[in-house]
């Protein structure tokens, strides 16, 4: 709806000096790198500062000839941009031993008004600490982290206009603060669990009312847990499918996933990936699944889910 407004502004004849500055703050916001939105700086006296007024900041290590280069970009970035203008923020990096410059950007670039935050940052040595005030923010629609490391998780949280979850690959830190993370999310339609770590929580119920798809992944290469590692940690995920529509589990079954209210799923898969010798667990388990999805109209199972 946005592009179409902005097409109706521009004629067949018009050059791209003739746009308005919005139009064109618009299309830098739009490169696949901020890089490039401030390389425009040197065209002419009146791109100068166009690129500071953007509102959609992408911020990946890939295009960079080195990570040194991008920690440069990036701290000069901070320096002079207005964090306060930011609505979309896309961060991705390797955080080596910068966790603490990386924690200062993050608690500039993340104001009270963000709407879209997506962070990427792989494997790191100590937690990201994001601002208290993201986790009250009332303006934020979608969030996405990936961080393998402890999640910390403040005392208060109200995610009020958030609608789409994506957590991968993070720590959940305990029970309490986990579940008073997604009690916290009233209103999330979208849910995505990739590769997750639940081995500090016993439980957590998931009940958004208005839920209506979650995708869960778990297990990855050679990171496989035996029996017995199974048996101690693995957490009980209750997810309230009231408003559900579709529904996706592909893993191991380190965890206990159970769906309640779940007759409005249409859409469903389940695709296992167990040895052998769990054989009675993945079968009762993907019983359990097949039970609380019998209204669904379009269901995937792999043969060997099926064959247990």
């Amino acid at each position: 709806m946005e592009a179409e407004g902005i097409m109706e502004q521009i004629s067949s004849d018009t050059t791209i000096h003739d746009l308005p500055d919005h139009i064109l703050q618009h299309i830098l916001s739009l490169l696949f790198s901020t890089k490039y939105a401030v390389r425009t700086c040197v065209l002419s006296k009146r791109w100068v500062y166009l690129w500071k007024d953007i509102s959609n900041i992408l911020l990946p290590q890939t295009g960079f000839k080195s990570r040194q280069q991008f920690i440069n970009f990036v701290s000069r970035f901070y320096q002079v941009y207005d964090c306060s203008n930011i609505r979309s923020l896309f961060f991705c990096c390797q955080v080596g031993e910068d966790a603490p410059q990386i924690n200062e950007w993050l608690q500039g670039f993340i104001n009270p008004n963000i709407q879209e935050l997506s962070v990427y940052v792989g494997e790191t040595k100590e937690p990201l600490v994001f601002p208290e005030h993201l986790f009250t923010c009332a303006t934020l629609t979608k969030f996405k982290v990936c961080m393998k490391h402890i999640f910390k998780i403040p005392f208060s949280i109200q995610f009020e206009s958030l609608r789409t979850l994506t957590l991968n690959s993070i720590i959940f830190p305990d029970t309490s603060s986990t579940q008073q993370f997604f009690n916290g999310c009233p209103c999330l339609e979208v849910l995505d669990l990739y590769y997750c770590n639940w081995m500090n929580v016993d439980s957590v119920c998931i009940c958004p009312p208005m839920l209506q798809k979650v995708t869960i992944i778990e297990g990855r290469g050679k990171d496989k847990p035996n029996e017995a590692t199974r048996v101690s940690n693995y957490c009980n995920v209750m997810i309230d499918g009231n408003s559900l529509k579709s529904f996706s589990y592909r893993g191991d079954l380190r965890n206990d996933y159970f769906l309640y209210s779940s007759t409005s799923v249409m859409i469903a898969s389940i695709d296992i990936h167990a040895p052998k010798s769990w054989n009675k667990n993945v079968a009762l388990f993907v019983f359990k699944l097949l039970h609380v999805l019998s209204n669904a109209e379009n269901l995937s199972i792999t043969p060997i889910s099926l064959s247990v």
